[in-house]
């Protein structure tokens, strides 16, 4: 355990990745014996670890030595993003939304590299900052931090986005002043500017990527644990590694008759003897998070993360809770899992489904995987899985048991609030807990169903997570027998819903991952990088035609009108297009006011010239919006392409073409101009 907090593993991992990456291996090794390193290399890869003030200054001085470079300090400040910041710490920045509101935070994301000194805000404007950063008295600066310092803090707007940060550095504790103060400059973006294609941006997109990716690994280890011995200690690894702290705590009973578990890493055995003894709770306070490990059917314990006093992220202690309930219905899982342990069929149709589950991309796969699970595990005689909609209502998304008849009557069926109260009770209270429904129901809906479909018993569990309900899973029995089968078994039916749900939130995750990366989200048409793959792949195969849509005046509306009028007309100007090409062809947003149809089925001038009329004939009736009359204007014009062609040099001769419209109009109105009256 730790007893050192002084120097985060951030900065040792960064100092030792830069190393590996101009030296190599070897030269890694070299600095950590200069350094006088007694741990394997690997420990000094753990972002998690605390080290000595004075160990991370060798390990500068070292680096500097192999490296033969004096300035290495500042160039491994400069490639920080590159070398050491983690998953978890990139999210959390990203979402603060600038380096403006960053810096005004300074203080407290000093915290997450040191607690040597202090670093604090004496001047944020935008695009420009004043800081101050004073070593502690009981430490002597070095000109390696400092310089560290230097390449760090030129990252800030990089982080973002945005062109590195300028430094300058007249007053340097290590010359004598009583702190070092940084003067930050850096260029403030534009209105309309986006990170999204800029290094930076793939920065926090492969963060994203890594999140879902744990998420899903750490599913897949826990499902397939087959103690709670196992699932507490993967928790407790895996969300020590997405929160950023110093030290990490976890305490759970997994049952009433077992004793108390306890994991975590970072504490010294005096503080881990405190915080554990006599089986009380850890207290709140401004130097932790706390999450409670609670399922709807059971609080088995709590996570602590610990750092400095208030060094957390707002947007920590969700992800906190994220692993706190991912432990929770876990057990619950586990626990469903031990009390059938006796029936080896049971236990591999549980294992089968949590292993068909980590595969599952979609929730039409949730829904068949779980159906059957249930016919199986629960040996229910029929079996069902509805999804709740948008708009309100259940669909039937996978069902198991019914005849033909039913078969092709269950395929549309969307059952609304109205039309059965009990089955929308879940989305008021306790959504995990299993209810049962016999034929004297006072649902008339539900009695209806089990009529109709032979059942004498029906169990219902809502498929949810704390936040969050998708729908219900729903288990039926015939006859005597059924029901005694069903208090047999029906008590592991949370259990499957509560993994089906994990699993649902997974897939929503990269659903919007996906969107994110491919979809416009103000048209909900393909954005540029979308297009560009969708326009390869067709010149690949035929030919076709482009055609390329600018609007005139766009600047106009957004000043006059104000920019949720801008954002109404681009929305409206996606739906009319759609309506001017085939279905199969692609619309696509390329930017800005800027929009391209991609007209596989057009191979001809003649036809290219029909879908350019087409699209002017769409915007011959004005847009109306907030009471305002507003005639759209467009230049438009495009260029065939014939199959094996780059798809980059297609785009430049469309986007040519419609330009060379643009100026020609210009001219004829300049032209207009002159030679009025």
């Amino acid at each position: 355990m730790d007893s050192v907090r002084q120097t985060s593993g951030v900065t040792v991992r960064a100092i030792l990745g830069y190393v590996r990456t101009t030296g190599g291996p070897e030269a890694v090794s070299r600095t950590l014996a200069l350094a006088g390193a007694a741990e394997s290399p690997e420990t000094y890869e753990d972002t998690r670890r605390w080290w000595s003030w004075e160990f991370k200054i060798r390990l500068f001085e070292s680096a500097a030595i192999v490296l033969d470079d004096p300035d290495v300090g500042r160039k491994i400040g400069l490639g920080i993003i590159e070398h050491a910041v983690g998953t978890p710490l990139i999210l959390a920045l990203s979402l603060i939304g600038g380096p403006t509101h960053l810096l005004r935070v300074v203080a407290k994301a000093n915290t997450r590299f040191s607690s040597c000194a202090e670093m604090t805000a004496v001047r944020v404007r935008r695009g420009s900052a004043t800081l101050r950063y004073q070593v502690h008295p009981q430490f002597k600066p070095s000109r390696h931090d400092c310089l560290y310092t230097v390449g760090l803090l030129t990252q800030v707007p990089v982080g973002f986005g945005m062109p590195a940060a300028v430094i300058t550095h007249d007053e340097c504790q290590v010359r004598g002043a009583s702190a070092c103060v940084y003067e930050l400059r850096w260029r403030q973006p534009g209105r309309f500017w986006s990170r999204g294609d800029n290094e930076a941006g793939a920065h926090v997109r492969g963060a994203m990527a890594d999140q879902l990716t744990q998420l899903q690994h750490t599913v897949a280890e826990l499902v397939s644990a087959r103690s709670p011995d196992r699932v507490l200690a993967t928790i407790a690894d895996r969300a020590g590694f997405a929160v950023n702290a110093h030290s990490f705590l976890l305490v759970a009973q997994t049952a009433e008759d077992q004793p108390r578990q306890v994991h975590g890493f970072g504490l010294t055995q005096a503080e881990f003897d405190r915080l554990t003894a006599d089986g009380g709770r850890v207290a709140p306070g401004e130097d932790r998070l706390i999450a409670d490990i609670v399922s709807p059917t059971r609080h088995y314990g709590y996570l602590v993360a610990f750092s400095f006093k208030d060094a957390f992220l707002e947007t920590e202690q969700p992800l906190l809770d994220a692993y706190a309930n991912l432990a929770a219905v876990t057990l619950d899982a586990l626990t469903a899992f031990e009390a059938a342990a006796e029936r080896q069929r049971t236990a591999e149709s549980l294992l089968s489904l949590a292993r068909a589950l980590t595969h599952a991309r979609a929730p039409a796969d949730v829904a068949r995987v779980t159906t059957e699970a249930v016919h199986a595990v629960l040996h229910a005689d029929k079996a069902a899985m509805l999804l709740l909609e948008e708009a309100g209502g259940l669909h039937m998304a996978a069902h198991l048991g019914w005849d033909q008849k039913a078969h092709k009557r269950l395929e549309g069926l969307v059952l609304k609030a109205e039309q059965s109260p009990l089955a929308f009770e879940y989305r008021r209270s306790h959504p995990g807990a299993t209810r049962i429904y016999d034929r004297a129901s006072e649902d008339p809906m539900i009695r209806r169903l089990m009529s109709q479909a032979g059942m004498d018993l029906m169990a219902v569990v809502g498929l949810a997570l704390p936040d969050r309900l998708y729908g219900v899973l729903v288990a039926g029995f015939v006859g005597p027998e059924g029901a005694a089968r069903s208090e047999q078994f029906v008590t592991r039916m949370a259990g499957i819903a509560d993994q089906a749900a994990t699993v649902l939130r997974t897939c929503e995750l990269l659903d919007e991952t996906w969107r994110l990366a491919h979809v416009d989200p103000l048209t909900g048409l393909p954005n540029r990088r979308a297009f560009m793959a969708q326009l390869t792949e067709a010149v690949r195969r035929q030919p076709g035609a482009l055609l390329f849509i600018d609007l005139d005046g766009f600047k106009d509306v957004n000043d006059s009108l104000g920019h949720a009028a801008g954002d109404e007309l681009l929305a409206v100007v996606a739906a009319r297009l759609r309506g001017c090409n085939r279905a199969a062809d692609p619309v696509a947003r390329f930017g800005g006011d800027e929009f391209v149809i991609l007209a596989q089925s057009v191979n001809d001038e003649t036809g290219l010239k029909q879908l350019t009329e087409r699209v002017l004939d769409a915007f011959a009736e004005p847009v109306t919006m907030a009471g305002t009359t507003v005639t759209v204007r467009l230049s438009v014009d495009g260029t065939l392409y014939a199959a094996g062609e780059r798809s980059e040099d297609v785009l430049n001769r469309a986007d040519g073409a419609m330009y060379r419209v643009k100026r020609a109009r210009r001219l004829l109105a300049a032209d207009s101009y002159r030679n009025a009256p």
